[in-house]
């Protein structure tokens, strides 16, 4: 059973809460995606998907669109281990689980999938960064049950945290929150060993939702070691010129359908394109990308491949420094 994060939680005046949900309920029926300075953009992924259909049509007539499903379908484990300077040594050895890009409905038995590679892990918190179901737009009552299937595997002592991707509605917090998933929308809560603290802030999806409640939640979070989860690294950035250390997301499926050597043809980024995949950093913050746990669109996936993330903290000192992701590569 997840344990209440309850007086940890940074509250929100009830109001700002109500303006969130009523802001993103509004993004949701505009149909458009906000861009981060400013102004919009008409939202293509029905003509998108469509393009997906044809290149689906395309590997079957090639013979790869089974192979392309049993990629998409072989989940594994990614351990990072990481040093901070500037973690405090009560937290030294903590465990973060990362769900990302569940997708519960397009990959056949994603849920069951996810469930048995959870088998066996140990940790202290897990995240999860959004993209819970297949289209960006419409019902979401079919990932209900397999949603219940994953969470219910899920064991952290300090529980389990989500922030919402742009495939995902606001409708689905209480569904969420009635499983014991504590939702973030550009707030921050406190995680206590002792004395010792380490606030995590949450951002709503900044590839379709941005607004600048996003600037509003970092500038508040507190000082100390300071984690940020979001759907996507498109904010990196802000988080790094608010003094954050470790950035969490995922968003990109690692280019799901990669040209040999992990190359990516989309990463549906508008920031931080080099961020796509795996580990790197920026100035003296590091980050992780995930490729994360489903695929969307069709259920393929070639040059990449499906993954939970285990990281485990230690106090010590981070040696890279400057942008460089780890290119991972699967079949």
């Amino acid at each position: 059973m997840n344990r209440s994060l309850g007086d940890k939680t940074i509250h929100w005046p009830s109001e700002r809460k109500k303006i969130w949900a009523y802001t993103r309920a509004l993004l949701e029926t505009d149909k458009f995606k906000r861009k981060r300075y400013g102004g919009r953009r008409r939202s293509h992924w029905t003509l998108f998907e469509r393009s997906l259909q044809v290149f689906a049509v395309l590997l079957r007539a090639c013979g790869l669109y089974r192979r392309g499903v049993r990629n998409a379908q072989t989940i594994r484990v990614t351990e990072v281990p990481l040093a901070f300077d500037s973690l405090p040594a009560a937290f030294d050895g903590y465990r973060i689980l990362h769900l990302t890009d569940l997708h519960l409905d397009c990959v056949p038995g994603m849920a069951e999938l996810i469930r048995g590679g959870l088998q066996g892990l140990r940790y202290d918190l897990c995240l999860i960064t959004g993209d819970l179901r297949r289209a960006t737009h419409g019902g979401f009552r079919q990932i209900v049950t397999p949603l219940r299937t994953v969470i219910s595997a899920l064991h952290a002592a300090d529980g389990v945290v989500a922030t919402l991707g742009n495939h995902d509605s606001y409708l689905m917090v209480s569904d969420l929150e009635k499983m014991g998933v504590r939702v973030l929308a550009n707030e921050s809560i406190a995680l206590q060993r002792g004395r010792a603290r380490i606030t995590l802030t949450g951002l709503d999806d900044p590839h379709y939702y941005y607004t600048d409640q996003v600037i509003v939640a970092l500038e508040e979070a507190k000082e100390g070691f300071k984690i940020v989860m979001a759907h996507s690294p498109e904010l990196y950035d802000m988080a790094l010129e608010h003094g954050y250390h470790f950035y969490i997301c995922g968003h990109t499926h690692g280019g799901q359908i990669c040209l040999p050597g992990g190359i990516p043809v989309i990463t549906h980024l508008n920031n931080g394109r080099r961020l796509f995949r795996g580990l790197w950093h920026a100035g003296g913050m590091t980050g992780y990308t995930s490729q994360g746990c489903g695929s969307s669109g069709i259920p393929v996936r070639f040059n990449t491949r499906s993954e939970i993330t285990l990281f485990t903290l230690r106090c010590g000192s981070s040696a890279r420094r400057g942008i460089r992701p780890d290119v991972q590569q699967g079949g």
